[in-house]
């Protein structure tokens, strides 16, 4: 029996795929191939790189000490000095940020740069600039088509790729099943692009709305997408005050995902036994 496995979008609630990746671990059941779009494609990289889920949690920490900040609200007992190792701004490029050096430490982690050295194969979806549409990719070298699956528009520049440029994979595709399907006998799909709604009477910032304004988009897509294919498995992991860029979190969103991983287990074991 062939399992696929995709991993889905959604910004810093992305990081909850870690702890569903344990129920992999926990059964001993290898994926045959894995599919991610933005965050899906940057964890799930990691782990079809052979990182274990507890090498890719301590890679996390090694990041993001602290557990009750945001990243647009640093406190004073915050350390910068962490921070700024992995940020580099990069007004007029495209983005606020570069990410290079992030994407950097990611890569040495990985040890590895072409998707042929990975030990389970994997799809990374992405979107061309120019033709407005999906492109993954399965071959060649691993860390750009990662890096433009993530380059959130006006956050991170598009990724120049054989002479043409891409970006979040999430605006075409956030959760993308429907490419690994042939594959495989069975797929399980990890949706953690819920989102937080706004009490009544806020008014967000500038970049809390243009956050949404994007989730909302990636939202309808997968809502549209589910109405003619579904998984065999769909897990909709829903995080609870987190917003889309509080990486910050990871602890919360860690420990708020275990319900869910306990869900995966539930239906993993049920279709394992038919």
């Amino acid at each position: 029996m062939k399992i696929g496995l995709a991993l889905g979008s959604g910004g810093a609630r992305g990081l909850a795929h870690i702890v569903l990746l344990e129920v992999f671990e926990e059964l001993q059941i290898s994926p045959a191939i894995i599919s991610g779009s933005s965050m899906g494609a940057l964890v799930g990289g990691a782990f079809c790189a052979g990182l274990s889920t507890k090498d890719i949690r301590e890679n996390l920490n090694e990041i993001i000490k602290s557990q009750n900040t945001k990243i647009w609200n640093f406190p004073r007992n915050f350390d910068y000095l962490k921070l700024l190792e992995f940020i580099d701004l990069g007004i007029g490029r495209g983005g606020i940020l570069k990410g290079d050096k992030f994407i950097e430490y990611y890569r040495k982690i990985l040890g590895i740069d072409n998707f042929s050295q990975l030990k389970i194969p994997l799809k990374v979806v992405t979107t061309n600039y120019y033709t407005r549409e999906q492109s993954v990719f399965d071959e060649g070298e691993l860390i750009p088509p990662i890096k433009a699956s993530y380059a959130v528009p006006g956050l991170f520049p598009p990724v120049n790729i054989n002479s043409n440029l891409y970006f979040d994979g999430g605006m075409v595709n956030p959760l993308p099943f429907d490419i690994i399907s042939e594959y495989v006998d069975f797929t399980v799909a990890i949706d953690v692009s819920s989102s937080l709604p706004f009490k009544d009477g806020d008014n967000p910032p500038i970049y809390e709305t243009f956050f949404s304004a994007f989730q909302i988009m990636q939202n309808s897509i997968l809502t549209a997408k589910l109405k003619t294919s579904k998984p065999d498995i769909l897990i909709q992991v829903k995080i609870k005050n987190v917003r889309m860029m509080d990486f910050i979190n990871s602890t919360e969103v860690l420990k708020q995902a275990i319900e869910f991983k306990k869900e995966l287990t539930r239906k993993l074991d049920k279709l394992l036994t038919k």
